[in-house]
C-alpha cells in the first residue's frame, strides 16, 4: 500500500512539473548551447531558408546551421 501511495505520489508531482514548460524555447542569443524540447530536422536543400525555425536544422555533417 505504501509503495503505491508513493509511486502515485511521484507520478502525479512529475505530471505538475512538465506541465508548466514551454513545448519550445527559444534560442540563446549568445551564441552557446541552448536547450528545446524539439528535435532540430535536417536542413531543406541548400541550407536553411525561410521555412527553418529559428533553432535552426541540421546540415549533412550533423552540425546546427541556423537561418
Amino acid at each position: 500500500m505504501r509503495r503505491s501511495l508513493l509511486a502515485l505520489v511521484l507520478v502525479l508531482g512529475s505530471a505538475a512539473c512538465t506541465a508548466d514548460q514551454e513545448p519550445e524555447i527559444a534560442p540563446a542569443t549568445g551564441g552557446g548551447p541552448s536547450t528545446t524540447s524539439s528535435v532540430l530536422r535536417p536542413c531543406p536543400p541548400g541550407g536553411p531558408d525561410a521555412t527553418t525555425p529559428a533553432a535552426g536544422c541540421l546540415g549533412e555533417d550533423g552540425a546546427v546551421e541556423r537561418p
